[in-house]
């Protein structure tokens, strides 16, 4: 139900190998934070492409494919190699060790000058991350032997918990506060005098339009910068070092690339319309200076004051800027320091009130203070789904099974994502004693029938993907109704079973186990279809795994079974997924505020879910 030529295949195992090499060299290093090939987007916001210097924290954090950024699925996301650093700081940029790819935007200025590098960034040790409860896959063959199986009280488990984890985030707080201030250090030493200050410059109308999300980073600024300029082909001058990094709200560098391209009449426009400015007052005086002992460098100015000279008349703008031209490339990074970071406002679809994912994304809420984080209840997976699709919220839980059947759910929408595992959940079947059912496979189409909670509920799907997969279950007939409408029909109807796919210590399950003690009338069913566990989505992930609810979990509801009362079961994961464009959209900053709330919350949802006494 589910001839060779060698020496082709020596070749090809070479290159693949190569390549590995090149991925790897590029993770060396890349803790977290350095300057990729992240470029401004020509509507004067970021756009982060696949070869951005994401932090390791946030590429661990994503640690599923969802066709996006991230993923175990995407090497390409890290695939760089580590800049060099700018060699004499008067010899402008030196060319960068890894080759650029261009950001997803077209600009309208010259092309074709030398390129400049991106920044290098320090290294630093590597640092644990949370990486919950992994349940082990199957290996994949002709035919099946038992699959192992995951205890909830067992698995790999986060060995620091919640308090390791709110220290570690302040670790990387600080490590990247030390990074951040160390690259501004290097940047400033590279220039013969020190910024022009100039007080005010927060009144100016470029400076209202920047954006700074959840905080500055010069190591990020730098590497925005940089990667405009390299896109154009732009080296600055050896001369630009001569002077100032900044000119009061203008970045000294932006001036002379102004400077470069005054043939072009919308560059030169600058100057025009910031005649008036005292910090573009000193740079010139400034680059008149230099401009004594260099002929190229006079005749530059030259021809921007005979562009300059041919505008008169035209109202001045105080905002304007070259059209494709970011302000935070224009304006100075000290001056963009000072600006108070913007909130991202986070739309999180959290499931049915009260329920895990509801709680989840409270906790995420509540760890997230550099986020505008605005929960939404919904019905559960399908819903959830639904909306990050069409783009009405920003991040969700959904089971994984789900996920897999998005192009089915919903066709014709290709949701391009980040995702990352919260914890597994079990497909919990329970049935009347008096109906002698211990396993799914007992289950009689001609005279059972299975409640598989509300239409449209993350279980409901969970039993259409399997009846899609093994035309078994597809036979068995169904009913939709809430949970605890179908839990009074199975304690009344020895017919009637009940499916519920949520995670261990729900407050469903545990009213089922107080009936099941009063009663004596409820159980667990083994679901042991072994074919479920070679699924794989469309990315590569694995959509179910084999679980094991200790005896101890559900006493009654699992008392007078086999090996000591556990119960072998199919397993889903609860995948916590985020539009991929919201991090284009946002940045590195942004993403390791979100990834690092990620890192205080999961933990404790996981203890929470699968706790056993």
């Amino acid at each position: 139900m589910f001839a060779k030529r060698p020496t082709l295949c020596i070749f090809l195992a070479v290159i693949l190998a190569l390549g590995d090499l090149v991925f790897l060299a590029g993770s060396v290093g890349a803790q977290f934070r350095g300057g990729g090939s992240r470029g401004f987007s020509s509507s004067r916001g970021f756009s982060y492409s696949k070869s951005s210097s994401w932090t390791k924290p946030t590429h661990d954090t994503w640690n599923r494919s969802g066709g996006g950024l991230f993923g175990s699925g995407e090497k390409s996301s890290s695939s760089y190699t580590k800049p060099s650093l700018p060699g004499n700081p008067g010899s402008g940029y030196s060319k960068p060790s890894f080759e650029t790819q261009r950001s997803p935007y077209t600009q309208s200025v010259p092309q074709g000058t030398p390129q400049s590098s991106g920044y290098a960034k320090p290294s630093l040790g590597e640092s644990s991350g949370p990486q919950g409860q992994k349940l082990r896959e199957p290996a994949s063959s002709g035919g099946y032997t038992k699959p192992p199986v995951t205890s909830a009280a067992g698995g790999e488990r986060f060995g620091g918990g919640t308090k390791f984890d709110k220290e570690t985030v302040n670790q990387l707080n600080k490590k990247r506060s030390q990074e951040s201030l160390e690259q501004y250090k290097t940047e400033q030493s590279k220039f013969r005098q020190p910024e022009y200050k100039v007080e005010g410059v927060e009144s100016n109308p470029l400076y209202r339009q920047s954006k700074n999300y959840s905080g500055f980073d010069y190591g990020t600024h730098y590497g925005n910068r940089d990667a405009y300029y390299r896109q154009q082909g732009y080296q600055p001058p050896s001369y630009a070092y001569n002077t100032s990094p900044a000119f009061g709200l203008f970045s000294g560098l932006f001036l002379f690339w102004m400077l470069d391209h005054a043939t072009n009449r919308s560059v030169a426009a600058t100057a025009y319309h910031h005649a008036d400015d005292p910090g573009y007052k000193k740079w010139r005086e400034e680059a008149e200076n230099l401009a004594k002992d260099n002929k190229d460098l006079k005749a530059k100015l030259d021809e921007m004051d005979k562009q300059v000279k041919s505008m008169q008349g035209t109202p001045k703008d105080p905002s304007y800027l070259p059209p494709g031209v970011p302000p935070e490339v224009a304006i100075a990074e000290g001056v963009l320091a000072t600006k108070k970071p913007e909130k991202p406002v986070v739309r999180f679809a959290a499931g049915q009130a009260g329920g895990w994912y509801d709680k989840f994304a409270r906790m995420f809420k509540e760890a997230a203070s550099g986020l505008d984080v605005k929960t939404m209840n919904t019905t559960g997976s399908l819903e959830n789904l639904k909306l990050l699709a069409e783009g009405q919220a920003d991040m969700a839980v959904v089971q994984s099974d789900v996920l897999a059947m998005t192009d089915t759910n919903i066709p014709g929408k290709d949701l391009i994502s980040e995702q990352s595992t919260l914890y597994p959940e079990y497909a919990q079947l329970i049935a009347n004693r008096e109906s002698g059912i211990k396993s799914a496979e007992d289950i009689d189409p001609a005279k059972n029938i299975v409640y598989v909670g509300p239409k449209g509920s993350g279980t409901a799907l969970t039993w259409e993907a399997l009846g899609n997969q093994d035309q078994r279950y597809k036979k068995v007939p169904v009913k939709y109704a809430d949970y605890g409408t179908a839990l009074t029909e199975v304690r009344k109807d020895p017919k009637a079973l009940m499916l519920f796919v949520g995670g261990l210590n729900s407050d469903f399950l545990k009213k089922a186990e107080q009936i099941a003690r009063k009663s004596g009338k409820l159980r667990l069913v083994v679901l042991q279809d072994r074919h479920f566990a070679d699924k794989r989505d469309k990315h590569g992930n694995a959509v179910y795994q084999f679980v094991q609810i200790p005896s101890n979990v559900y006493p009654d509801l699992q008392k007078g079974w086999f090996f000591s009362g556990e119960v072998d079961t199919l397993g889903v994961q609860a995948v916590l997924v985020l539009r991929t464009d919201w991090a284009r959209k946002f940045g590195p900053e942004a993403m390791d505020a979100l990834s690092k709330a990620i890192l205080e919350a999961r933990p404790e949802i996981q203890r929470l879910v699968n706790k056993v006494d």
